[in-house]
């Protein structure tokens, strides 16, 4: 027996319910409820299973961004980023995604102790890296049907 993708079942489910199961909603309270439960499992769909590209974006980002902190911190520092680093397995994408996570919190960690001005140094990749991490998890998400539940 084949297993589908959960992504595959998902998007079975929310055309069901958009031609099958939508036309014969009648009270506009019913059918905002079933556009809810779509934009639901719309935003489920891509959450259930991380996507290896999304997450190798963002190792590549919190790489490249930890680079740069090793090369803006004192050698003390440097070093303990750098040993997190390598420390992160190569795959699989989500191990290595969440390992490079925690070295950009231990990165953070090491900010504290430096006075105000290199601080804002070694702080401003991860800074940006995060700022982008946020778009790229946007990305991901779909529209939402607002007009469709306001109209019931």
């Amino acid at each position: 027996m084949t297993m589908l993708p959960p992504e595959q079942l998902i998007d079975g489910v929310v055309r069901t319910l958009l031609d099958s199961v939508l036309p014969g909603v009648t009270t506009r309270f019913a059918r905002a409820q079933l556009y809810a439960a779509v934009d639901v499992l719309r935003n489920l769909r891509d959450r259930i299973d991380p996507r290896a590209e999304l997450l190798d974006a963002e190792s590549a980002s919190a790489v490249a961004a930890l680079e740069r902190v090793v090369a803006a911190l004192p050698a003390a520092g440097a070093t303990t980023v750098r040993a997190a680093l390598a420390a992160a397995p190569a795959g699989p994408p989500a191990e290595r995604a969440a390992a490079l996570r925690a070295a950009l919190t231990s990165a953070l960690g090491l900010i504290e102790t430096l006075p105000a001005d290199a601080a804002e140094r070694v702080r401003q990749p991860i800074l940006e890296h995060l700022a982008a991490q946020a778009f790229r998890d946007l990305a991901v998400l779909k529209p939402s049907p607002l007009t469709e539940i306001s109209k019931g």
